[in-house]
């Protein structure tokens, strides 16, 4: 047997023989079953950081301790990952997703006794594609304290403070320990936690934010520093895309054997001297050759060739220098050129630290 078939008119025509009042509350009923319309008010909140693990301000933290970020509500993840950062980093992060919680774990052990920033950078966005302009961050410790180390500064672009530009701080004594932060809209920038020593502090501004200073395409400065107790104040004037070849600046004897050529460009660590020439003649570039034992780039400045020499240089002797084919970070290759000189030797204080007459 055929079940009966109901039709749109047959509908209709039952509605009209219940009478009108029937009929209206038939009809709001059949509405009240087909739902209300979907969506909702309108999301504009963006997305926030609700809580941070390790919490804000922690110490004595296990190097093997879980790093977790919870958000205000459901973020999208694969805009929120290349957010979080760790600093100074612990290899590549590894992200475990709950929810609205995200446990991150680092390819590489924490370091002991170490100041940690967590922090999520401005970008935040929620599921509805609101996003938060704000940046997150959270400082914890793997030693007993902060570190003590405190520096800060402005930095500028010609007469303009340099919004956003990014700022590195590395160890001159482990390359793999190193620090960054962004200035902000007045143009200053801080470190509030360092370990205390030297570092090479480098300012740019970070166009295609690869976080890489491209020099013949980006305005940057840079410095040697060495970070005490006290705290230290460094200003940056951002210079222009560095577009020039290496020039030699001055050449200095710290003594007898060691000959120091300073340019006015840092030189590529890899590149800088691998096809380069050195020469050293007394007295003019035309006198006797002087054998060169080694070449090296300074280790704390890369502007800096150290020349050590075979045999010593003579008191108040009179010398040349001469190079080619030294190369800069941007791959620019300095003209072949050279400079006199002569070796001073430094006098020593007499004893007693009294003066010499």
């Amino acid at each position: 047997m055929k079940e009966p078939v109901t039709t749109p008119r047959m509908i209709t025509e039952f509605l009209l023989r219940l009478g009108p009042a029937a009929g209206l509350i038939a009809l709001a009923a059949a509405c009240a079953r087909m739902g209300s319309p979907p969506g909702g008010p309108e999301d504009k909140e963006p997305p926030a950081v609700e809580t941070f693990q390790p919490a804000p301000d922690s110490t004595g933290i296990a190097p093997g301790s879980r790093l977790a970020v919870v958000f205000s509500e459901k973020v999208r993840r694969e805009t929120a990952e290349p957010l979080v950062r760790l600093v100074p980093p612990a290899g590549r992060l590894f992200f475990n997703w709950d929810g609205r919680r995200v446990e991150i774990r680092p390819a590489d052990s924490l370091r002991p006794d170490m100041t940690y920033r967590l922090s999520v950078a401005a970008g935040l966005e929620d599921l509805h594609r609101v996003k938060s302009e704000k940046r997150f961050e959270s400082w914890f410790s793997t030693g007993g304290s902060f570190a003590p180390g405190k520096l800060g500064g402005s930095l500028k672009v010609n007469d303009s403070i340099a919004v956003a530009a990014l700022v590195m701080a590395v160890s001159s004594a482990d390359s793999a320990l190193a620090f960054d932060t962004q200035s902000d809209s007045g143009g200053v920038y801080r470190f509030p936690y360092l370990p205390l020593g030297q570092y090479r502090l480098t300012a740019w501004r970070d166009a295609n934010r690869n976080r890489q200073f491209e020099f013949t395409r980006e305005e940057g400065a840079d410095s040697l520093i060495t970070l005490g107790l006290e705290p230290l104040t460094v200003d940056f004037t951002l210079l222009l895309a560095d577009t020039t070849a290496p020039r030699l600046r001055s050449v200095e004897t710290p003594d007898s054997l060691t000959v120091v050529l300073v340019f006015d460009d840092r030189l590529d660590s890899l590149k800088g001297l691998a096809n380069a020439g050195f020469e050293v003649r007394s007295p003019d570039s035309l006198g006797a050759l002087l054998a060169v034992d080694s070449v090296k780039l300074d280790s704390l400045d890369a502007a800096r060739v150290k020349l050590l020499l075979s045999r010593p240089l003579d008191p108040a002797g009179r010398y040349y220098v001469s190079f080619t084919r030294v190369v800069n970070r941007a791959s620019l290759e300095a003209l072949p050129g050279g400079r006199s000189f002569s070796f001073k030797p430094v006098k020593a204080p007499a004893a007693g630290g009294g003066r010499q007459r």
